[in-house]
């Protein structure tokens, strides 16, 4: 893979995910421009996630035979498109239907930026390239939610998604320059392979251990925004978004992912110390603290991009034939985790409380822990 090939890709996956995060810092602020509840602002996030917990899997039908790069030259202007609502529509309703839409074209663009790279890389880089798309998109997370959190606090909001436009549309332009001799390598899924991908017994525990992993990131940061003003009616969108910078040691986690593999003797006890990291955070993030908040934050992430690198590594390295549907599964488990973690556990926070939310996460820690421990057992046995 030529290195401008790769400056593209990095470029068009930081700016992908500017876009996807952008709105997150300013649920706050934007709930009380729109005279909205907390739930319902929160729709701007689920809505534009809930789509890739699903099309991944539906992607295979319809693009089965189109070119990776036509299809992002197709996807990276419409998402550039995308950007219009936030500035000109002063509706929340016609900007959820608006989102909505825009969530259409994540998994699109997801599928056809790891489809380019695994087509285009040899055997020996696809490793290395695959982990500088996670750290792609960790950068991208960390940079929207950082970019509204400036624009909000020392200009506007919506200038936000003036400038992530502008910086899509030169991405579209940059396309033209990408090698372009690569296709969507999909396999057209049937209910047969869905079927025999989710019975298998390693693949199934690793679907429902990502999705319960970004289901407990996903609300975290979702609603961080929200604890942050609870504790301090005062803070800033620039206070929330600087928070988020625990979010770049993701990109320190993805890039040394195999080493870390090496140091807990195997990609389990990887699992396990990342989530770790999650029950220590969880029980840190109780602490009524802004800058406690802030450090976790960095804690929190490490144990994520770990175990999302980890995963993702160990599913690819496990799966011979039928990757298309076995790497859509998992894009599908992961945002469908996202996509109802950060809406579905709105309902304990308002009701009962921010501790009793996060005992609830806890608990599901527990649970991911235990599956943990049955496909090391499962991986065992199958040696």
């Amino acid at each position: 893979m030529q290195f401008q090939n790769i400056l593209i890709i990095f470029y068009i996956t930081v700016l992908s995910f500017c876009a996807l995060y952008a709105p997150q810092p300013l649920l706050p602020l934007l709930s009380q421009h729109f005279q909205i509840s907390t739930d319902q602002v929160s729709l701007l996030i689920s809505v534009a996630l809930i789509p890739l917990g699903v099309a991944p899997i539906l992607y295979g039908f319809i693009l089965e035979s189109m070119a990776a790069t036509r299809l992002l030259k197709i996807t990276i202007f419409l998402l550039a498109l995308g950007q219009l609502p936030f500035i000109l529509i002063d509706n929340f309703w016609v900007l959820v239907g608006f989102r909505t839409l825009e969530g259409l074209l994540f998994p699109a663009i997801f599928t056809a930026l790891v489809t380019y790279i695994s087509t285009v890389s040899t055997l020996e880089t696809i490793k290395r390239n695959i982990a500088l798309y996670v750290a792609a998109t960790v950068l991208g997370g960390f940079l929207g939610r950082m970019l509204s959190g400036v624009m909000a606090t020392y200009f506007h909001w919506t200038d936000a998604f003036l400038i992530i436009m502008l910086g899509l549309l030169l991405g579209f332009g940059l396309l033209y320059r990408l090698q372009s001799d690569t296709r969507l390598q999909l396999v057209r899924p049937t209910w047969g392979l869905l079927y025999k991908a989710l019975q298998h017994p390693i693949y199934n525990k690793v679907y429902l251990i990502i999705f319960l992993v970004f289901f407990c990131f996903a609300s975290v940061l979702n609603f961080l925004p929200f604890r942050m003003t609870e504790l301090d009616s005062q803070v800033s969108s620039l206070r929330i978004a600087l928070t988020y910078t625990g979010y770049l040691v993701g990109i320190m986690m993805a890039l040394n992912a195999l080493r870390i593999i090496r140091w807990c003797s195997g990609e389990m006890n990887a699992i396990l110390l990342g989530l770790a990291f999650y029950m220590l955070s969880l029980i840190l993030l109780a602490i009524p603290s802004l800058i406690v908040i802030s450090l976790t934050l960095f804690l929190f992430c490490a144990g994520m991009f770990l175990m999302h690198s980890v995963l993702s590594g160990y599913l690819n390295h496990l799966a011979v034939e039928n990757k298309g549907i076995i790497n859509g599964l998992y894009i599908a488990s992961y945002y469908a985790g996202g996509s109802t973690g950060s809406y579905l556990p709105v309902f304990i926070y308002k009701n009962w409380g921010w501790i009793a939310y996060l005992s609830c996460l806890l608990g599901l820690v527990f649970i991911i822990m235990y599956i943990t421990l049955l496909l090391k057992r499962v991986q065992h046995n199958l040696a």
